[in-house]
């Protein structure tokens, strides 16, 4: 039970985080349009950030599920 609570947080989690990336991607397009190149410096290292942050997310959340599978066969 406790690897399946944890496996559902860090579900919440990965797709909260992957629902944010998708807003600063947008954030990205827009600043793209605009052409304003300070702006998007920043939005890019900020979506950079959430990728790692997303991605690393994802990882620990498959790894959470792999071992509540294993630990519930």
């Amino acid at each position: 039970m406790f690897w399946q609570q944890l496996w559902f947080l860090s579900n919440m989690v990965f797709v909260t985080l992957a629902i944010v990336y998708l807003f600063v991607h947008r954030a990205v397009t827009l600043a793209r349009q605009e052409r304003d190149a300070e702006r998007l410096a920043k939005k890019k290292k900020l979506r950079l950030t959430f990728a790692l942050v997303t991605v690393a997310s994802f990882i620990v959340m498959v790894t959470f599920f792999l071992i509540n599978m294993r630990v519930n066969r």
